[in-house]
C-alpha cells in the first residue's frame, strides 16, 4: 500500500573510481533506479546533534530491512525534491543528494542524504 507520504526519489549507485586526465578521481555510477520512500528532513535533536551545521543539508528515510538490505551503500548519489535523472548524459550528474553509510537495525534500516554543494 502506498502511503500518502511517500515520494519519488532516484538512487544511482557508485560502482567505480575512475581517473581522468588531471589524476582526478571521478565516481562511476550505475543507472539510475527509481524508488518510493518517506524521505524527511532531519528534526530529532539526537540527529541535529549528530550533524550539527550541516543538519538543515541533511535528510533521512526510514526503510523496510528485508526489502533493502544490502542495496545501498556509502558514496551512492542520490535524486530528492523533485529533481529527476532525466536528460542525463552521464549517470549521477543530475543527483543534489550523496548517501551516508546505510544504518542497519533489526527490522529498518536508516539512511540519510546530504545535500551537494551547488545543487
Amino acid at each position: 500500500m502506498k502511503k500518502k507520504w511517500y515520494k519519488e526519489i532516484w538512487i544511482a549507485s557508485k560502482i567505480g573510481v575512475q581517473e581522468d586526465d588531471y589524476s582526478n578521481d571521478i565516481a562511476i555510477y550505475d543507472t539510475p533506479k527509481k524508488y518510493e520512500m518517506n524521505v524527511q528532513p532531519i528534526s530529532s535533536s539526537t540527529d541535529i546533534q549528530e550533524f550539527g551545521e550541516n543538519a538543515k543539508q541533511v535528510q533521512k528515510a526510514v526503510i523496510e530491512y528485508d526489502k533493502y538490505f544490502g542495496i545501498f551503500k556509502e558514496f551512492d548519489v542520490a535524486y530528492l525534491d523533485g529533481v529527476n535523472p532525466e536528460d542525463e548524459k552521464v549517470n549521477g550528474q543530475n543527483a543534489n543528494y550523496r548517501l551516508y553509510p546505510p544504518r542497519n537495525q533489526n527490522k529498518c534500516i536508516i539512511l540519510y542524504f546530504e545535500r551537494l554543494t551547488g545543487k
